[in-house]
């Protein structure tokens, strides 16, 4: 017995071997997702190109210059002969300059500025969805771990049973199939210590491409997992309006159409323009200008005929998103009553199996192994309990990991 716990207390000190690696904290990975990935950073180069295009919401269109004859004869010879060789007409230079109307730019520049909000709130979905794959990759590398330290322990346990049946075999205190159903589960062993450590190679190519880091870099996780507060309060429609990134992307995509409509709107107002002409006399034709105003008049029926039917189709889209809005509120929070009520039954689970299967089955195969060690107990009872046992702890494990998915899409839908 002083052995088998010399052997246990050994193999609780194996995952401090994986420690010697760089530990990479949760709020590290979610820091460098933020900040690396390329999938959010798209999102503030678009902001910044809608934002660069509010400056020219000011322009004014380029001035036209035209220069030429005015009222000038086609024949000039006549009129020469009849004016002592002096023609008749102008050389005209003209000058033309459109004034926009200042309500029209001020509603132009605010519908620019507010499509930078809106990339702006669907970077912070994007990184909303990216950081709940991270924490759910994050937590299952912890649990593959924790899984890999199991089946480790359960490996050194069988070693162990495997050197005292080998030798007491020669004194016929145990059977050659025993010894044979040892190295069995062994080699299984082995072969789900690969299929773990596939599981986890994967993980950690999938969370360094989230961190846009070289796949292969290597680092260790906390694996202290953290204390998950409960989560039976009914979620608030007002609260979660405030919370979600999608929802506010939608406020913004709202007020989006209110200003291209406030444009569409300012359409009714007139445009105004200035001309200047100066003609210069051919022969006795004196020297000549003409400086006029220009306006336009929007207002008349075949003018106004498209800004009244675009402002109207978009308040039917203002309506639209409106229900989209109201459709994803309350989407989100029948999912989240949902997500509450398998969170808890999780939760119940977990506490089951820390509580009251797992001790009772640690308890059955040390009671097992204490019988097989006085020789009232047959090695494949002991193995037997110690499958039990191991088995049993890998479905808590994977029961962990189930009620952790759970917590991060609450977290996800509740945008913490």
């Amino acid at each position: 017995m002083t052995h088998y716990l010399k052997i246990l207390l050994l193999t609780l000190t194996l995952p401090a071997l994986a420690q010697a690696q760089r530990v990479l904290p949760l709020d590290s990975v979610l820091r460098a997702v933020e900040s690396r990935n390329p999938a959010l950073r798209q999102y503030g180069y678009r902001a910044q190109a809608k934002d660069a295009a509010v400056a020219g919401a000011n322009t004014w269109e380029a001035p036209k210059v035209s220069a030429g004859y005015w009222m000038t004869p086609y024949n000039q010879r006549p009129i020469r002969e009849m004016n002592n060789g002096q023609g008749m007409g102008m050389q005209m230079v003209s000058v033309e300059q459109p004034l926009p109307n200042p309500a029209k730019q001020r509603a132009k520049r605010a519908y620019l500025a507010g499509q930078a909000a809106v990339e702006q709130a669907g970077q912070a979905a994007s990184f909303n969805e990216l950081r709940a794959q991270a924490r759910t990759l994050y937590y299952s590398r912890v649990i593959l771990e924790k899984k890999l330290n199991v089946l480790d322990e359960s490996s050194v346990l069988l070693d162990f049973l495997l050197k005292i049946a080998q030798a007491r075999y020669p004194y016929n205190q145990t059977s050659l199939a025993s010894i044979y159903q040892v190295q069995a589960r062994v080699a299984m062993h082995s072969n789900d210590h690969a299929v773990l450590y596939g599981q986890l190679r994967q993980n950690t190519i999938a969370l360094n491409t989230l961190m846009a880091r070289d796949p292969a870099t290597e680092f260790a996780v906390d694996t202290l997992l953290p204390a998950l507060p409960p989560t039976n309060q009914p979620p608030d429609t007002a609260d979660l309006a405030r919370r979600r990134s999608d929802v506010r992307g939608l406020n913004q995509a709202l007020a989006v159409v209110r200003l291209n409509q406030a444009v569409e709107t300012s359409r009714r107002r007139p445009d105004f323009g200035v001309r200047y002409d100066h003609m210069r006399g051919i022969g006795s034709t004196p020297n000549q200008f003409t400086v006029m105003g220009m306006v336009t008049i929007p207002m008349v029926p075949w003018a106004a005929r498209e800004y009244r039917a675009n402002t109207a189709a978009l308040g039917y889209e203002a309506q639209a998103v409106r229900q989209q809005r109201a459709s994803l509120l309350n989407d989100a929070a029948g999912r989240l009553s949902t997500l509450q009520s398998d969170i808890t039954t999780k939760r119940e689970q977990v506490e089951n199996y820390e509580k009251g299967i797992l001790p009772a089955l640690r308890k059955s195969y040390q009671v097992t192994l204490l019988a097989y060690q006085q020789n009232t107990a047959q090695l494949p009872a002991v193995v037997e309990a110690l499958n039990t046992w191991l088995l049993t702890r890998l479905q808590y494990l994977d029961t962990q990991n189930e009620f952790l998915t759970l917590t991060v899409r609450h977290a996800q839908e509740l945008e913490q």
